[in-house]
Formats: structure tokens, C-alpha cells, sequence
């Protein structure tokens, strides 16, 4: 195992050292690490949202322990649990908890434009802060407006599936595009406007970016003039035209196995070099495995690779912390696995991922990738087989093991279709596990 890992040390090390010195994937990384708060928080409460306070959800709900009917006595498909003041207050609570949801998943593509924009900022050399704002309004402006109100009383509005996660990826190209256009004519002096010294900075740095600010907005106008008034692309908004570009291709081959399995290994390969892998593969999630899940709950179709199938396997890191606790000697990854613990209960890997480390650790890059593909395979042909029914319910990302496959297929087998795999992972980690031990016995020696 030690020849193994030594290998992989040689060819890998290079190739991580090159990528996690590549300054724009930095800048990408580092933004969508500014926004797990937000990401964390809206999980919490959209849990609280979709399965506590939802009168007819998992915890009230007739299907689910049913307490709706203990708090209220009233049958809960009739007209007066619907009108009661119970199901009135819950409808309520969802509604501030919905709020908070919304900063962490309705606009989270808006916030990674200022954050991604403001990082590329910083890189490429430019003011930070006026390339984060110029960024917004290149995103503003390539994003479609819907007419609303009544007749005589209209106005314009956006809609959130232009700001939320769908639309990661056009997110990604605006605020790269913008960035880059806005520093290199803030760098040409020729377009600076000088004010006098005894202006005060902040004015002078407004005047300062005036000219790069315009271009770079009219630009994206133009572009989006252009887009919205082509006949042969249909006057399709940029996420639109996204969308198209990659679902027709991908809609067909989606529930092929190795597909999926391509799937997997690139979220994971990128999340192995500190990248959001789920992020920026989430043009695919979006457009291919969550309608799949959409139609699995409206009883149209009975897809095996959803989007809850790929979520409820975010425990594999759970087998890792597992092996730790049972096979490692390294007193500093068991004190990580400890802290981490907590946070991998909501399938929350990033204290693992970035304190042990997994990111850029050679020993656990083979493992890392290979369980969740193991997880895929095993899924596949569990459900093809019957064993487990597909996911067909729409489960927060964070809901914990078991509950989460088994809310998800709605039946029991969806959890011990879990436990297995969390099983299966333990046995994948434990010989890079113990091989990382010994390593470290050959250094002490060494040092010895």
C-alpha cells in the first residue's frame, strides 16, 4: 500500500501543485468558501421549513408521525384542519423560515457573482469592490425581467430561477467576463478620469473606474440585446441558451450508469482539489438530475439517477471518519474526525475536507473518488433490482443518514440502502486509513 501511495504521490503531486497554484481556480475556490455560510444556515432552516413546520410534511403530516392530527384532533385531509389556526401559525413560521432560504438558495447565484468577481478582482489586480458591483450589474442586465401586475399597473420583475442555484454556471461566465473587461480598462491610464487631490478618495476612485464601468456594462447590454432578439437562438436569455446548450445532449444519456459514474468522479475529483464540485457541476444537477426528480414525484416517470440519489451518497465522508475512529493512530486526524463529526452528521464535509486534510492528500485521493462511485453502482443496481424504490421526494441536502434515503424513496429500504453504503465506505477507507499510519511509524524512524 505504501508502494502504492508513493506512486500516486509522484504523479499526482505535480499535477495538485499546478492546479492549486492556478490563481483563478484560487479565486473560485475562495468564493464559494465565503458563501458555506450561507449555505449552512439556509440548510438549517430550510429542515426546519420542509420537514418540522409543514402541516402535512414529515413530522405533521399524515405520511409522516402525524402530529398534526395529536396537536389538533381534526382529520388532517378534512377542510377544518386546512382552516385551522394551527395550520395557519406553521404556514406562518414556514414563511420567515422561507426567508431566510431564500438568501441561502434563491439568490445564492447572485451572491457568487460579487464574491467570485471580488476575488478576480483582487488576482487580476483591479479594485476589488468596484469589480464585484460591475459585476452584479453585468449579471442584472444579462438576466430577463417578467412582466407582472395588472393590466395598466404592470412592472418589471426577476424571477429567482435566474439568481438561485440554476444559474451557477451563467453566474461563473458573467462574473469572469465582466471582471476581466472591467480590470484591463481600469489599468489603461488613457481611460482614467484624474480628479484634483483635494478630492476625496472615494470620489476620485468613483471617477477614477467611470469610463471601464461603462464600457464594460454596455458591453454586456449589447450582448444581451443581441441574445434576446436572435431568431436563430430563439431570443433566449443567456441561462436559457445555457440550459439548452447542455441538457439536450446530456437528457438522453443522464441514466446510463457510466454516465452517472462520470458524473460522480468529476464532482468528487474537483472537490479533491478544495473546488465545490457540486457547484460547478450544478448546470448538470440542475438541468438533468433534479427534473429527473421532479418527475419521479409527480409519478411521470421512475428515473433511478436523480438528484436525491447523489445527495443522500454525500455520507460517504462519513466512512472516513469512521475508519479514523476505529484504525488510525494519528492523534492529529482523530482530533479533526472529532470536530468533524458534528458537521458530517448533516453531511457537511468541509471541516473534514479542509482540516485533515483530503484536499490535495494523495493517500486519500483514491479512496475519496471511489467510494462515492462504488455507492453509485451499488445504488443502481439496487434499485434496478427492486430492493429499494427510486427517489421520488424532495429531502434538504442536510437531513442525517438514514432519514435522508428514507424520507427520500419513502420507504425504509431507501435507509438501509444508506447504512450499506456507509458500510461499504468504512471498508474502502480503512487500508489508506491504516497505510497512513504506517508512513507516519517509517518517518518517526527516520527521524529517530
Amino acid at each position: 500500500m505504501n508502494s502504492i501511495v508513493e506512486k500516486f504521490e509522484h504523479v499526482m503531486m505535480p499535477i495538485a501543485s499546478k492546479i492549486s497554484s492556478n490563481k483563478y481556480l484560487l479565486a473560485m475556490r475562495d468564493s464559494f468558501s465565503m458563501l458555506l455560510p450561507f449555505i449552512i444556515v439556509g440548510s438549517f432552516f430550510g429542515i426546519i421549513e420542509w420537514v418540522v413546520l409543514d402541516p402535512w410534511g414529515t413530522i405533521m403530516g399524515p405520511d409522516g408521525l402525524g402530529l398534526g392530527k395529536s396537536f389538533t384532533g381534526l382529520d388532517q385531509t378534512s377542510d377544518a384542519y386546512k382552516a385551522s389556526s394551527f395550520v395557519g401559525t406553521m404556514q406562518m413560521l414556514q414563511g420567515l423560515c422561507n426567508n431566510v432560504v431564500t438568501v441561502g438558495f434563491g439568490v445564492f447565484s447572485f451572491l457568487l457573482v460579487a464574491a467570485f468577481a471580488y476575488r478576480l478582482g483582487g488576482i487580476w489586480g483591479g479594485d476589488k469592490f468596484s469589480t464585484a458591483l460591475t459585476a452584479i450589474g453585468a449579471f442584472i442586465i444579462v438576466t430577463p425581467q417578467q412582466v407582472v401586475g395588472k393590466a395598466g399597473d404592470k412592472m418589471g420583475a426577476f424571477s429567482l430561477d435566474y439568481f438561485g442555484n440554476k444559474a451557477v454556471l451563467t453566474a461563473i461566465i458573467v462574473a469572469t467576463v465582466a471582471a476581466w473587461i472591467f480590470v484591463k480598462l481600469s489599468k489603461n491610464e488613457k481611460l482614467r478620469i484624474k480628479m484634483p487631490e483635494t478630492v476625496p478618495p472615494a470620489v476620485s476612485q468613483s471617477f477614477a473606474v467611470l469610463v471601464p464601468v461603462f464600457v464594460t456594462l454596455f458591453t454586456f447590454t449589447v450582448f444581451s440585446t443581441i441574445l434576446s432578439n436572435c431568431q436563430f437562438l430563439g431570443k433566449a436569455a443567456l441561462n436559457d441558451l445555457i440550459y439548452a446548450i447542455i441538457q439536450a445532449p446530456l437528457m438522453g444519456f443522464s441514466q446510463g450508469i457510466g454516465v452517472s459514474i462520470l458524473y460522480q468522479f468529476i464532482v468528487w475529483f474537483f472537490w479533491w482539489f478544495g473546488i465545490h464540485g457540486h457547484n460547478v457541476t450544478a448546470a448538470i444537477q440542475n438541468m438533468v438530475y433534479m427534473p429527473a426528480q421532479l418527475a419521479n414525484q409527480a409519478g411521470d416517470a421512475a428515473y433511478v439517477f436523480s438528484n436525491g440519489f447523489f445527495e443522500a451518497g454525500l455520507m460517504h465522508i462519513m466512512g472516513l471518519v469512521i475508519a479514523i475512529f476505529i484504525f488510525s493512530k494519528k492523534d492529529s486526524w482523530r482530533a479533526v474526525a472529532k470536530l468533524g463529526f458534528p458537521a458530517m452528521l448533516f453531511n457537511i464535509q468541509e471541516p473534514i475536507a479542509f482540516g485533515l486534510p483530503i484536499v490535495l492528500n494523495p493517500i486519500l485521493l483514491i479512496p475519496y473518488i471511489l467510494a462515492p462511485l462504488a455507492n453509485t453502482v451499488v445504488g443502481w443496481l439496487a434499485i434496478s433490482a427492486g430492493l429499494v424504490p427510486i427517489f421520488k421526494y424532495v429531502v434538504p441536502w442536510t437531513m442525517p443518514l438514514f432519514f435522508e434515503a428514507a424520507i427520500g424513496t419513502g420507504s425504509v429500504a431507501g435507509g438501509i440502502l444508506q447504512v450499506v453504503w456507509l458500510v461499504m465506505d468504512v471498508f474502502i477507507y480503512a487500508p489508506f486509513v491504516i497505510a497512513s499510519n504506517k508512513i507516519k511509524d517509517e518517518e518517526a524512524e527516520e527521524e529517530a
